[in-house]
Parts: structure tokens; C-alpha cells; sequence
């Protein structure tokens, strides 16, 4: 992220923008993916999968740089 951010192509609460974006788009797809399972075993097993992204991206998006 340094090197991005030093030659000034990107401000560091971009980067942290996109990854909090990535990872609600993980966490929707993996919950896509529950809606989809073939039984409810593995739909609960995608769905708690999804919690770590969901967490990621919250704390992306509150970083406090400042």
C-alpha cells in the first residue's frame, strides 16, 4: 500500500474504500452461494463463512487514519 500511495496514484482511504468493497462483494457472493446450497447443512456452513468478510469490510470502512 506504501508504494501506491507514495507515488500518489492513490490516496490510502481509496485503497481502504476498494478493499472494503471487496470484501462485502465476497460476503454477498458466498451468501448468494448459501441461498443456492443443496441442503441446509451447507447453507449454514456458507453463511457463517460469510461473517469474517462482513467483519472485514466494517472495519475497512471505519478505519480511523487520522
Amino acid at each position: 500500500m506504501h508504494e501506491l500511495t507514495s507515488g500518489g496514484e492513490l490516496a490510502v482511504d481509496e485503497i481502504l474504500d476498494e478493499a472494503a468493497d471487496t470484501a462485502v462483494l465476497a460476503c454477498l457472493l458466498a451468501l448468494e452461494e448459501a441461498r443456492t446450497a443443496p441442503d441446509p447443512s451447507t447453507a449454514a456452513g456458507l453463511r457463517l463463512g460469510a461473517i469474517p468478510r462482513i467483519i472485514l469490510a466494517v472495519a475497512l470502512a471505519s478505519a480511523d487514519l487520522d
